[in-house]
């Protein structure tokens, strides 16, 4: 079967390779080269590279509802379109092109987590599973038939970068036996449930309210990881913290001493109840927050226990919302 696959980041990477065992690439739709890094290099997305090296066409519009460019992919006569992490709507126009269906992989169990950042939210909001749905796409976002779909659970401490792997490893099976299912007759059917949304991250996402509970921003941590991260502000200085553990109000004898081995740590808010050359831990609105790894303004990402060779940090002072 011929299939014009639209996509541009990594986490599709794996299914476009697997359909290309079986079917023809006829072309790959991604996004225009951008400036990325430090240094602000023009680069292609991943999966331009990957098409240029296997001889794919590769097209890449600033806007998909340029005149003849739906004339241009009709041209190719594709059986399947194929859309995963594309970051476009694709409009009527394209969505009739393939001769049997236009097909999209999302990451989570839609009708929940339709969006464009569906893994995010489902660890920021600490959900115990998630998975990958493959609908037959229509011209709103991910509302489309349900062709198939399969659930995994999410582990305690997985953040976004293994949760994207491990989802990622699971969607190339489940795509090329949604399009052999298509192929031979199989019709989709609604999705069913309460929808929900999962916007794109901004900026003000990643800011710690440490009002909330230790699980709540733990669970923050994990889903920002890869952008904005979880960030802070200590003595006016901006701070991310990239890993962090969960434990009760108790430290039960965590480098503390005998004499404090079952003493009940509390304090306000973002207050440092206790603090050494291995550990910070911080007060929440329930429970404390052992603070494992971080990166302040202009340094490097660097485990706890370096930053504090650096940084005397003492019991009562406190992380907040702002700089100064």
């Amino acid at each position: 079967m011929r299939i014009i696959y639209f996509g541009s980041d990594d986490f599709g990477m794996p299914s476009l390779v697997e359909l290309k065992k079986n079917h023809t690439i006829a072309a790959v739709v991604t996004a225009p080269d951008r400036p990325k890094g430090r240094g602000l290099k023009v680069a292609g997305t991943p999966v331009k590279d990957w098409a240029l090296k296997n001889n794919i066409p590769v097209y890449q519009p600033e806007s998909l509802r340029e005149k003849d460019f739906p004339c241009t992919l009709k041209s190719l006569n594709p059986d399947f379109i194929v859309l995963i992490s594309y970051g476009k709507i694709l409009p009527l126009s394209i969505l009739e092109i393939p001769c049997l269906a236009a097909v999209n992989v999302h990451p989570s169990l839609l009708p929940a987590y339709r969006g464009a950042a569906p893994m995010e939210w489902a660890l920021i909001n600490g959900e115990k599973e998630t998975g990958i749905t493959v609908i037959s796409m229509l011209c709103e976002t991910d509302t489309g038939c349900v062709i198939m779909q399969k659930k995994t659970e999410i582990g305690e401490n997985e953040d976004i970068f293994s949760l994207k792997a491990r989802l990622s490893g699971i969607a190339p099976g489940m795509l090329v036996e949604s399009l052999e299912k298509i192929a031979k007759g199989f019709k989709p059917e609604p999705q069913k449930g309460v929808p929900s949304l999962a916007r794109k991250l901004i900026k003000k996402d990643g800011l710690i309210k440490w009002e909330k509970t230790a699980a709540q921003i733990h669970n923050l941590i994990r889903g920002t990881k890869e952008w904005p991260g979880a960030y802070t502000y200590f003595n006016g200085r901006y701070l991310k913290i990239f890993d962090a553990e969960v434990i009760s109000s108790s430290l039960a004898g965590e480098g503390q001493g005998e004499e404090n081995r079952n003493k009940q740590m509390h304090g306000n808010p973002g207050e440092v109840v206790c603090a050494d050359k291995n550990s910070i831990y911080a007060s929440c609105g329930e429970g404390i927050l052992k603070i494992t790894e971080v990166q302040l303004e202009g340094k490097k990402r660097m485990p706890v226990q370096e930053f504090l060779k650096g940084h005397r940090i003492k019991p009562g002072e406190s992380f907040s919302r702002r700089g100064l």
